[in-house]
């Protein structure tokens, strides 16, 4: 037995080592189950456990604060887990002092520091107000020990590297994790669960003791490790992003949730049809890795529907860096002949739909302090509305004057709101219907088959215009080379003259 590392066995050959680890193995573990009959594992609860809505709601008003805190300077993406055991261990008498003690293993010290931060909480939080300021000085007691950690055993050329945790415990209601992407702050949970357990049995022993700080410095800044990061390619330009795409299930949406996950975003799905929106996120996980997608039901005239998918985004991944409003539906009938409800569904969709999604994103982004993106995809109509197209025109317009006032509100914070105007963009749209492909045909005093060649020879390029090109639009006012714009509108329509912004 290699203390504070594990176990070595041997044998005339493989198999007979491999059963001497089995037997080892299950030696320790029924030790453990018969010094841990009838215990309290860590001293028992100390801190009343929230129940679960109640858990949810705090974590929902604490993550994008947090998220902010501990990626100022970095972003980072955020999970929550409040799972049995984890409630159980961060509520515990011992809690405080055991998860102060050092990692299980000496390799975790790479993606979890020495020690997490610990939220020292007396009782359950009354407010988020509350909870929130016992978090922020918890952090700030985590970043003036790290770096007095760090002080005690510099040597010679070593640098301070990111004080801030990669783990925060909230008694009461479970744990934070922290990494550059989905799958590293997963990888760090699963550490946590797991030293949970290392903790709780070698408790039934004793007492739970795991490196000196000198031996994690060591482990944590090896010279090694420290030179493979440099190796690390460039990060993509959305890295450590977050996005949520309306609409996503097919179209312009689908492109854009791939393209925004191409270029290594983290990427939530919604659309009226589920199945579309899971299909997009299942093509962006199998191309870019699991974790980076998620596909959900959303409905954009629903306040319900709305706060539900923004909820989902918080809880997986911490916040919100991205919206892009791009749902939408068209209906193309004269004035004089359309029926209230047409008018209304088309206001519902077209414009309320994309308030009720931008009040949400605005509220994360806030809270967060990081800044952000909205980019809302409008149309040509905007500036050059179309005969028998008032509903889509008219809604169209109040979602793009929206935008410009989301421009004003969200400037003080760093939040910038800009607009795309595509036009005709058949390929993957629900929105051209044949329904509505025969109106605007009639409209035109043409063919239904001669309308996609109508509204190519109609821009001044003669150009096709398809999902992927008004995606390439969405990327550049999503990223960085367009963070000193803002208010602005980007036409993706080949050049159609009417339609110039002026």
């Amino acid at each position: 037995v290699l203390e504070r590392h594990g176990t070595i066995t041997w044998g005339a050959g493989v198999r007979d080592a491999y059963e001497a680890t089995i037997e080892l193995i299950t030696r320790a573990e029924e030790a453990i189950a018969e010094k841990k009959r009838g215990r309290r594992v860590f001293g028992g609860p100390r801190v009343p456990v929230l129940d679960p809505a109640a858990r949810r709601a705090a974590a929902l008003a604490l993550a994008p604060r947090l998220r902010g805190r501990l990626g100022h300077d970095r972003r980072v993406i955020v999970t929550f887990d409040d799972a049995g055991k984890v409630t159980e261990f961060t509520s515990s008498l011992e809690a405080p002092a055991l998860s102060q003690v050092g990692p299980a293993t000496p390799d975790h010290t790479i993606y979890t520091k020495r020690l997490p931060c610990f939220v020292p909480l007396e009782r359950a939080p009354e407010s988020a107000e509350v909870l929130w300021s016992a978090v922020e000085g918890a952090i700030a007691t985590f970043v003036r020990d790290y770096t007095a950690y760090f002080e005690a055993h510099r040597e010679p050329g070593a640098e301070l590297t990111d004080p801030l945790p990669r783990v925060v415990l909230v008694p009461g209601l479970g744990m934070f994790t922290a990494g550059r992407d989905r799958r590293m702050a997963g990888i760090v949970d699963d550490i946590v669960h797991h030293t949970i357990d290392v903790i709780g049995n070698a408790s039934a022993f004793g007492r739970y003791v795991s490196l000196t700080a000198q031996d994690a410095y060591d482990v944590e800044y090896w010279p090694l490790e420290l030179y493979k990061l440099t190796l690390a390619p460039p990060e993509k330009e959305l890295a450590r992003r977050i996005a949520l795409v309306t609409g996503g299930g097919s179209g312009i949406g689908r492109a854009v949730a791939k393209r925004l996950a191409a270029e290594g975003a983290h990427v939530v799905v919604g659309d009226l049809d589920e199945a579309g929106a899971k299909k997009t996120a299942e093509e962006v996980t199998a191309a870019v890795g699991g974790g980076r997608a998620i596909g959900l039901p959303m409905d954009v005239t629903s306040e319900t529907s709305v706060r539900a998918a923004f909820e989902t985004t918080v809880l997986a991944y911490g916040g919100l860096d991205v919206l892009v409003s791009n749902a939408g539906i068209a209906h193309s009938a004269p004035v004089d002949r359309m029926a209230l409800a047409d008018w209304e569904r088309s206001f519902a969709v077209n414009s309320t739909g994309h308030f009720l999604v931008a009040r949400e994103a605005m509220r994360i982004m806030k809270a967060q302090d990081l800044g952000g993106a909205l980019v809302f995809v409008a149309t040509k109509n905007v500036m050059s509305p179309g005969k028998d197209f008032a509903a889509y025109s008219a809604a169209k317009a109040a979602e793009a004057q929206l935008a410009k006032v989301l421009a004003l509100e969200g400037a003080p914070h760093a939040i910038r709101s800009n607009i795309v105007n595509p036009d005709a963009v058949f390929q993957d749209s629900k929105l051209w219907s044949d329904d509505v492909r025969r109106e605007r045909a009639a409209a035109q005093g043409i063919g239904v088959e001669q309308l996609e060649d109508f509204y190519r020879k109609r821009n001044l390029l003669g150009a096709r215009i398809l999902p992927e090109d008004v995606a390439e639009a969405v990327l550049f006012l999503a990223s960085d080379r367009a963070s000193k714009t803002t208010g602005c509108t980007l036409t993706v329509d080949g050049g159609v003259k009417d339609a110039f912004p002026r």
